[in-house]
């Protein structure tokens, strides 16, 4: 059984999916590790690892790639979201290559850490609007869940340094 599941991830006319599969059984039931089923293989160890990767994504993703609607490298960029059917979907409709694929991630992620980042209490956001007012200064408050953090002043020269400092100092 295990020579007859090396021998079928060898074949040429299997899909990612399956291959990837194939290298799971290979783990599960007959303990081998990634670094021997690369030797075995053939292959590199990163090729089997990023192949395995591919399992981790929902079913209907797994789909695509099995109907040949997606490739692996496609999916690879998927690995990882939580809306990985939502882009995949849209990597098909658009026939996206996979360098494009791969930017389509990389934009979802980047507006995804924006909009963590503004996330901010609305009190937090007046004060720090207020402050901006006040100092002329860009001004960042990172409140944390205790309601401890930190007060950042951007200042560009060492005059709004000084006037940053001597309006601490005379609020006493």
């Amino acid at each position: 059984l295990e020579f007859s599941i090396v021998e079928n991830v060898q074949r040429q006319d299997l899909n990612p999916i399956e291959e990837a599969q194939g290298y799971k059984r290979l783990i599960d039931e007959f303990n081998y590790d990634q670094e021997k089923i690369a030797k075995f293989i053939g292959k590199s160890r990163s090729y089997i690892t990023n192949s395995l990767r591919l399992l981790t994504l929902p079913d209907e993703v797994l789909i695509f790639v099995q109907q040949g609607l997606l490739s692996s490298g496609h999916a690879r960029s998927l690995v990882g979201l939580l809306n990985a059917k939502v882009l995949a979907k849209q990597i098909i409709s658009n026939k996206l290559s996979v360098r494009q694929s791969e930017k389509l991630v990389k934009q979802f992620r980047e507006s995804k850490n924006l909009k963590l980042v503004h996330k901010k209490d609305i009190n937090i956001l007046e004060l720090e609007r207020a402050l901006v007012e006040k100092t002329g200064l860009k001004v960042i408050i990172n409140n944390n869940k205790n309601n401890s953090g930190k007060i950042y002043f951007e200042y560009k020269s060492l005059d709004q340094l000084e006037f940053i400092t001597k309006l601490i100092k005379s609020s006493n």
